[in-house]
């Protein structure tokens, strides 16, 4: 299985939901770099108590973790918190075409500016379809047992999509 030669922004939830279920891993089979702005490092590491996604992110030597330059643009997405926003600004600043975010307003503002977007569930179809997984159902479940949200039509749908049932 080879990755597709792209690279993408990470956002601090898809981040902890692919922890949670131990898919990290993932991100470097599917792409060539892996960029992770600095603010969603901070909210990372501040949610260290959990631990949940922070010690992948300390362990995972192969993710750029990289500063926005121009951070009045990021405080022109006011609507979006800082991460969400740092993972566009920092994507259009170095011409990265994917991010990974979940939330639907972050999601809506990345497409107004040009961006492809990928959420989590997403991602894991895709890594299904290369082969990289053999079942999303047991990692969806995990993902919901830890607190994640999916909404009931999505997961029905994604199942449905990779041959499983919801």
């Amino acid at each position: 299985m080879e990755n597709s030669g792209k690279s993408i922004v990470v956002n601090t939830s898809p981040w902890i939901a692919l922890s949670i279920c131990g898919q990290i891993p993932l991100l470097k089979k599917i792409y060539d770099d892996i960029y992770v702005p600095f603010g969603v490092k901070e909210e990372l590491l501040a949610g260290a108590e959990q631990d949940i996604g922070a010690n992948d992110l300390r362990s995972s030597q192969w993710v750029h973790i990289e500063k926005v330059i121009d951070n009045e643009k990021v405080r022109l997405l006011y609507e979006l918190d800082r991460g969400e926003a740092e993972v566009i600004i920092l994507a259009k600043e170095k011409g990265i075409p994917c991010v990974l975010i979940d939330e639907k307003v972050a999601r809506l503002q990345a497409r107004i500016l040009g961006l492809e977007v990928i959420g989590t569930l997403g991602l894991l179809l895709k890594a299904k379809k290369m082969g990289a997984l053999p079942s999303l159902r047991p990692l969806m479940k995990k993902m919901i047992d830890n607190g994640s949200w999916i909404k009931n039509d999505l997961g029905q749908g994604i199942l449905t999509e990779a041959g499983e049932k919801w």
